[in-house]
């Protein structure tokens, strides 16, 4: 008994130690990888963007009628990055001609002893061309739908230009492309002024409508600018919303963290910076018309006064008068921003549609297939109600 015991017990611990001790089969060091950070996506138009020789001779035979883009991925450059780094480079920037992703990566393959993952992605970046094109854009976004790596929380922008324009640019801060528009998008001083929505969010509308407003990235000045949105309709973009109107549409869909806005005030500007923001839709039906009701609630306070103003700020006669211009402000600015979309672009890119759907299925059925006629002609009011909680240090 004590033999049979003593048996199990060894092949128990040779079976553990077996399992334990056994190396990963498939193992791929860290050297071994591009991690990329960045794809830019840009129309091919037959110039020229070759690396060296060896790519252009091997481009020139491979080239067909149906390569469409120019595909750029950036990494970082591991052997520039401890004590004993081997490359005063930061990044490896690398391109091809091709039809999608997966073929890019297939081409450069044949280019590169290194693995390609894209776990680590963190921006994607379609040039201003890309975006005009409808078929390009259904079929570059079922492409990041699909793609088994890449997180549904990446950021996905429109450049104003071209990708590679904003690619080129290396920031002092941070060379990488696209750690730096990572960062910019989540950082907890952020700004209304430029589009937040990701992935995930961006193909929820898009598979909903086919509209959307996609945040812009704009190269200029040897620094990236991330500011405003890309009009997304029917999967095609056709036109921009500035910094000042995407503040706005950031309130009518309820995405406001922090804000800055300025009011005229005793002769002086007053930045009244927004601290918290809530913003709630309805729907209702009155004679047969569609109305669309926002109530906007914002807290914050005044940055900046005017120390021999007569109204003081320390008097609630100032404050109640302030909150007024507030108000007034605010609702000009979100009335127009919602008018620009209805009435000149005509298109539903804040979500309307899909509202009503989920509150008011019954009205949905009704108007689901007219929505993008009749969106243009139903009824917009808005409310703000702007409050003051502090007024900063007095004498």
């Amino acid at each position: 008994m004590k033999r049979q015991f003593k048996l199990i017990t060894v092949l128990s611990t040779v079976l553990c130690l077996s399992v334990l001790l056994t190396g990963c089969w498939d193992l791929i060091e860290i050297e071994q990888y591009f991690f990329i950070s960045t794809m830019g996506i840009d129309v091919y138009k037959g110039e020229a963007h070759v690396v060296d020789e060896a790519e252009k001779e091997s481009e020139e035979n491979r080239l067909t009628e149906k390569d469409r883009f120019i595909i750029t991925y950036v990494s970082p450059d591991l052997r520039a990055i401890g004590k004993n780094a081997t490359s005063e480079n930061p990044r490896i920037i690398m391109a091809s001609v091709s039809n999608n992703p997966y073929e890019t990566t297939k081409e450069l393959a044949t280019r590169t002893n290194r693995n390609f993952t894209f776990r680590h992605t963190k921006v994607v970046l379609l040039g201003e061309e890309v975006a005009r094109n409808r078929e390009y854009m259904i079929e570059i976004f079922d492409n990041l739908g699909r793609h088994e790596q890449l997180s549904r929380k990446l950021n996905v922008l429109v450049a104003k230009g071209t990708a590679k324009e904003i690619i080129n640019i290396e920031a002092p801060y941070e060379p990488v492309t696209g750690y730096l528009i990572n960062q910019i998008m989540s950082k907890k001083q952020g700004s209304s002024r430029y589009n937040d929505m990701v992935l995930e969010e961006i193909l929820t509308e898009l598979y909903f409508s086919g509209n959307v407003l996609i945040p812009r990235a704009i190269a200029g000045g040897g620094e990236v600018k991330v500011a405003g949105s890309g009009i997304i309709k029917n999967y095609e973009l056709i036109g921009w919303l500035g910094e000042i109107e995407n503040i706005s549409a950031m309130f009518l869909m309820d995405r406001v963290n922090t804000a800055v806005l300025n009011i005229e005030h005793e002769n002086a500007i007053l930045p009244y910076v927004i601290t918290n923001s809530r913003t709630k839709p309805r729907v209702t039906v009155e004679d047969g018309k569609i109305r669309y009701t926002v109530n906007i609630d914002t807290d914050g306070y005044i940055q900046q006064y005017k120390i021999e103003a007569e109204e003081k700020l320390t008097e609630q006669k100032t404050i109640s008068h302030i909150e007024q211009k507030l108000e007034d402000v605010l609702a000009k600015q979100v009335r127009s921003t919602f008018e620009k979309l209805q009435k000149e672009f005509k298109v539903d890119a804040l979500g309307v549609g899909r509202y009503i759907s989920k509150h008011n299925p019954k009205l949905w059925e009704e108007v689901k297939d007219d929505w993008e006629e009749i969106f243009t002609n139903i009824e917009f009011e808005v409310h703000v109600d702007a409050k003051l909680r502090r007024i900063g240090m007095t004498k």
